[in-house]
This record gives C-alpha cells, structure tokens and sequence, in this order.
C-alpha cells in the first residue's frame, strides 16, 4: 500500500537533515513536530560530530513530562540503531527539560562569576512569609530618588502599593534613570466645565471633591488621596483626564522607579539567603550572559539548542536560549545589537502560536527578529 507523503515533506527533511542552519518552525498541533524533533536529534547522533555535539545539546520544552517523552523516544530510536556505547553515554549527557531547570543548571555550573551562594534552593512567588520578613527589615523605600521627589510621590501613592508593585510584577521592571520635578497642576479647564442639565448634580459633585482636594495638596498634607470623579459626561471626562495627565504621567515614572529597586532590593533579599523564584533563575541567568567574562565560558560550551513548544517561551527566557548560542565573543543583546546572531546549527525553535497559554507570549514579534 502506498502511502503520501505530506506535502510539507522536503520542508521537515530540511529541517531533520540540515544540521548547520537554525530554524524556526511554526506547525499546528498534530502536524509532527515533535516528531521532527526526535529525526533531528537523530540526526545529530549520526553527524560526524555526533560525540562532541549530543553532550551539549539541550532540549527545552514546556513541561517535565514532555521532556521525559521526548527524550524516551529519541533514545529508543538510537537504541534500535544499534548505536556505539560511547554514543548511547553521549547521548545520556544531552539535556531535556524546561527553561527554569536549565536555567538553573547554568546558575549551579556559572553562578559564582555573580557572586550567588550555593546551592539555590526554590521558593515560590508568593511566598508570604519571606515577603513580610522583607518588609520588617525595608526600612528605605524611595530612597534612589531625590529627598523632593519622594516627598512629592508618598503624598500620592502609599508606601504599601509601591511595596506591592515591586513585589507582583511578573517581569523584571525597568525605569527611567532619573526623574523629573513634581508638575503643577491647574484645573481652571475643570472648574469652567458647563455642566449639561442631565449631569448638572454629578459635576457640581464632581467638582466640590475637585476643591477639597485641592485645598489638602497645596497646603501639605502629608498623604492626599486622589480626587473621586463622579461625572462621565464626555466634555468633563475630558477635561479632567487631561488635566490630571500631567501628574498622573509623573507619579506612574517615578512609583515604577521605585518599584524596580524594590524589585531588586527583594531579589538581593532572597538570594542572600540562597533562595531564588522562577523569575529569579531567567533573570540571573540572563545576567551571567551579559556578563563579560561568564557569558565567553558559557558560548566556549557549544551549546546546541531546540526549543519546543515556543509560542509559551517569553522574551526573556528566548533571550537566554538565542544568547547563549551566539559567538563566544559577541556583545550587547542579539535582538538590540542586530550582530553575531547565534551560531548556524546552535538554535532551533518549533511552536503553534495558535496553542499559546500565555497570550502575549504568542506575539511572533518576540521571536523573529
């Protein structure tokens, strides 16, 4: 019985059998890429190479599980092959798992060029327990901003959100370097609204709020919450959001500054105690590939990527994995530097943006560049 071959077949022959070029591979479920996979690596282990490459080829997918299976139907293949021992061994030292025990593996090996106490041990995000311990001890929030501008912030957003801004953000925060004064604010556009007769009560409302908490910010008062609008009638909306711009704009720069050294201050917390999240291990290991002398060491490796599933990998944790393919003598972030981009054959990603679990992971913006 004859069976077709998929019409896609030289496309999957290419990506199995050209082992010095990088691919992106972009498939719907059920369509073989794992499949692809598994003739890839196969390929590999009958490269010429094959005792030098498989010891360093790293696999990376979304779950341990997958992993498992991953690397459970490519060794039978091998077996069934009848490969050399000194393969199979080779083979055996291959890396497949997700990019947080990867990471990991790099910050166990490396993590000394960045002064990091061994061993890590995991904690989780939310640990509420070491977050409170922090806290008792933080006794210096704001304290990277000027003696005014902190001031002027704590007058408008309470320590504790700032606190918890740090804390909650999922990704590591960046921020202006330096933050200007404090703007004025005028609301003589406000008060010279003429308020339809449907909205007449809300405005008037509106309004009286407006001047109490006028009266409290320009006389000093040490924390003034933020005025409550009760109008949506469309020409007030407008004038009191661009009023209020200014400031707003202001107060949401310099509370990220501090958030950002919160961030920080509580990453330095957990790592003194040799503890580490999720985030924790992409972040350090991204810090040892933008370090000079780690991130050579790291590329004399050789390492050879594949990365499944990458539609739920994101930017951070693909910088990582495109970095540290790249020429041993390369500088700067690929993606910004736009020069020594990762070594032909090093890196290899397959994924369905259709599968995404994280939405804005799936943007193909993060990955193509």
């Amino acid at each position: 019985m004859l069976v077709n071959e998929p019409r896609d077949q030289s496309a999957r022959r290419r990506f199995a059998e050209e082992l010095d070029r990088n691919f992106s591979v972009v498939a719907s479920a059920g369509s073989g890429k794992t499949q692809a996979i598994t003739e890839r690596i196969v390929q590999l282990a009958q490269s010429k190479n094959a005792l030098e490459i498989l010891p360093k080829l790293v696999v990376v997918t979304f779950t341990h599980r997958a992993a498992d299976e991953m690397q459970q139907r490519t060794r039978q293949r091998i077996l069934r092959e009848h490969r050399s021992p000194a393969l199979q061994a080779a083979f055996n030292r291959a890396f497949f798992g997700t990019i947080h025990s990867f990471c990991m593996k790099l910050l166990t090996n490396y993590g000394h060029y960045l002064g990091l106490p061994s061993p890590l041990n995991l904690v989780a995000e939310d640990d509420d327990e070491l977050w409170e311990a922090f806290i008792q001890q933080y006794h210096h929030i704001g304290r990277n901003l000027s003696a005014e501008t902190r001031t002027a912030l704590l007058r408008l957003a309470p320590a504790r959100q700032l606190m918890e801004l740090g804390r909650n953000a999922r990704s590591l925060l960046s921020s202006k370097s330096e933050i200007g004064q404090c703007p004025s604010v005028d609301f003589a556009e406000v008060h010279a609204a003429i308020p339809p007769a449907p909205s007449k009560e809300t405005i008037a409302n509106s309004k009286a709020e407006l001047v109490d908490w006028e009266k409290r910010y320009r006389n000093g008062w040490e924390f003034v919450r933020w005025p409550v609008r009760s109008s949506s009638a469309r020409d007030f909306l407008q004038r009191w959001n661009e009023a209020f711009a200014p400031l707003r704009t202001w107060v949401a720069e310099a509370a990220l500054c501090v958030a950002a050294k919160v961030q920080r201050d509580f990453r330095d917390f957990r790592i003194e105690r040799g503890l580490v999240t999720y985030s924790d291990q992409v972040a350090l290991a991204d810090e040892l590939l933008q370090h000079s002398s780690a991130s050579r060491r790291l590329r004399e490796e050789n390492f050879h990527i594949i990365l499944d599933e990458a539609q739920d990998t994101d930017p951070a944790q693909f910088s990582v994995l495109t970095e540290i393919t790249r020429p041993p003598e390369a500088t700067g972030r690929w993606l910004e530097t736009k020069s020594a981009p990762p070594q032909p054959g090093h890196f290899c990603m397959v994924g369905d943006f259709q599968q995404s679990i994280y939405r804005d992971r799936a943007d193909l913006s993060n990955y193509r560049a």
